[in-house]
């Protein structure tokens, strides 16, 4: 399969009947960024990469309603393939019978010999046994010539399971989507070989500046250890638990408690509160009597919590465990609280960031010089004289190399 695709010339694959709907209007930097893989009137491989909330959705459905072949798309949960299949459906007129979901709960088929299938790349990478309704599908995956393998969260990508991903499919073109090519283990190189060089990569500032994605205040609150717990955390027999003891600081709970009630009360925002510690996320939870997402909640009670946050003027905060890091769209949300986090990792950082990145309110008072400054809060709560104290230095580096600045506010 060649790098380029000359997709108008491909008489053998059954063209797809799919368009952009009229409303569906690529911005300056979305129109760049297609342009950069269609710049000779063939399809390119290679990543674009574009920070949550400017849209890395309608890129990819633009990509593949210009292909107009059959598209396998992969995401990384169930939830966001849902979520694509929506944009799909959004932004393009494929019909609903062109387009499908194949995930643990839903085993969709498109009818005709063209369409669009929406999955995660655990489904495709799956070695165990399936049923067989599952193995036929997955037969129909792995036989089928795609024009376009889309793959959102690319950065997740270089791990072997998705090298397998890559070698079980066959397609002409390959697109990945991420908002930041930066891992802890170095292997973003392989991405290169794996899907295609950098098309395009975006200026989080400029698009900041155009009113495009959220202006953003990022802030480290610095809470003291209290004196019971900091004389816990000194023990040598306590060295297993000093991540529990730094992230269960009751000062760095009131200080959650606090940011949660004023961000609540006095500006009317929507939060989201990241905690890793599995046993801190249900302790704050349910003290301050919020519901949470992690792992083991169900997809349907999970849907029912995102809904309830996006929709209902009661529910203003919840709770995730390190599921919400990547793809689960909360486009409402706009202040983010991080009680704990993944030792250091630049990567997650940006992603959390990237939560609350959707430009709110109007473009106007968004615009560089309008009404409101900020319209956006990220803040890391880290307990003070402990190690969390310097993992928080290395994970900021990516944002302060994108051109943020961290205030440090002290309790």
């Amino acid at each position: 399969m060649l790098e380029e695709y000359d997709f108008r010339n491909d008489n053998v694959n059954p063209d797809l009947n799919m368009e952009l709907k009229p409303h569906a209007q690529p911005r300056p930097y979305q129109e760049k960024s297609l342009s950069k893989m269609f710049g000779n009137g063939r399809a390119r491989s290679g990543i674009i990469v574009l920070p949550c909330g400017a849209g890395k959705s309608l890129v990819g459905v633009s990509a593949a309603c210009r292909i107009k072949k059959s598209c396998l798309c992969l995401a990384t949960n169930a939830v966001s393939v849902d979520q694509w299949a929506f944009q799909f459906k959004l932004w393009s007129t494929i019909q609903d019978d062109q387009i499908c979901r194949f995930t643990s709960d839903s085993k969709e088929r498109f009818r005709g010999n063209a369409g669009v299938v929406v999955t995660t790349y655990n489904m495709v990478a799956f070695g165990g046994k399936r049923s067989e309704e599952s193995e036929k599908i997955i037969e129909e995956i792995r036989n089928r010539e795609w024009g376009l393998l889309l793959m959102d969260e690319v950065h997740v990508v270089p791990a072997h399971m998705f090298r397998k991903v890559i070698s079980l499919t066959k397609s002409h073109c390959k697109l990945g989507l991420t908002a930041t090519l930066v891992r802890e283990d170095e292997r973003i190189t392989d991405l290169n070989f794996l899907i295609g060089p950098k098309l395009y990569e975006a200026n989080w500032l400029d698009l900041v500046k155009g009113g495009f994605i959220a202006n953003v205040q990022c802030a480290e609150v610095w809470c003291p250890m209290t004196k019971e717990f900091f004389s816990e955390y000194l023990k040598k027999e306590n060295s297993k638990k000093k991540q529990a003891l730094y992230v269960m600081n009751p000062n760095k709970f009131r200080a959650c408690e606090f940011l949660i009630r004023f961000h609540e009360q006095q500006r009317g925002d929507k939060i989201i509160v990241f905690a890793d510690n599995l046993f801190a996320l249900t302790e704050y939870a349910m003290k301050l009597r919020k519901p949470m997402i992690y792992g083991a909640t169900s997809h349907v009670e999970r849907t029912k919590i995102l809904q309830a946050f996006k929709c209902s003027r009661d529910l203003n905060t919840i709770f995730l465990s390190k599921v919400g890091d990547n793809s689960i769209d909360i486009p409402e949300a706009n202040v983010i609280i991080q009680i704990s986090s993944h030792a250091g990792s630049r990567r997650q950082e940006a992603q959390r960031l990237g939560r609350i990145l959707r430009a709110k309110g109007k473009l106007e008072d968004r615009m560089a010089g309008g009404k409101e400054e900020y319209n956006a809060f990220f803040y890391s709560l880290v307990s003070t004289d402990t190690q969390e104290m310097f993992y928080s230095t290395k994970r900021q580096q990516f944002l302060i190399d994108q051109g943020y600045s961290f205030k440090v506010h002290h309790v």
